[in-house]
Formats: structure tokens, C-alpha cells, sequence
């Protein structure tokens, strides 16, 4: 008998200015409870200035990340 999940890989970056400052990541499939999220600072003199924003970031990655783990698991239920 075939089984399968599926999956989905979720990147995205904190901008400022044009510059990349911090890199997201995550991977998601329907039969996790918890996303766990990477974060790579790519620029640290720009985070130190900007934590609050890349904050706020972080946060929209998670929400976005949950809404799609969300999706998951309701299309298998």
C-alpha cells in the first residue's frame, strides 16, 4: 500500500533598505504540531540596529508557517 505525505519547504528573508539582514527557514508537513523556524543573520550590524523589525519579521514568518501547517492538516483529515 502507497503512503505519502507531503511537505513544504518556507524560506524568506527580513529586508531593510534593500539589504538582506536575516534568513528564515523552515520545513513543514501535515503530520507535525510545531513548525520549528531557522534564522541566519547574515548582516549583524544591521540586526543589532533593526532587532525590533526583524522581530516583527520573524513573527509574520511564524504566523505564515502555521497558516500553511494549518492547510496541511486539514486537506488530510
Amino acid at each position: 500500500m502507497l503512503q505519502t505525505t507531503q511537505s513544504i519547504s518556507l524560506n524568506g528573508s527580513s529586508v531593510i533598505d534593500g539589504t538582506s539582514i536575516v534568513n528564515f527557514s523552515t520545513s513543514l508537513s501535515a503530520d507535525q504540531t510545531y513548525s520549528s523556524i531557522s534564522m541566519q543573520i547574515v548582516n549583524m550590524e544591521l540586526y543589532k540596529a533593526n532587532k525590533d523589525k526583524v522581530r516583527e519579521d520573524r513573527d509574520a514568518f511564524q504566523k505564515q508557517a502555521d497558516t500553511l501547517v494549518d492547510g496541511l492538516s486539514a486537506s488530510t483529515n
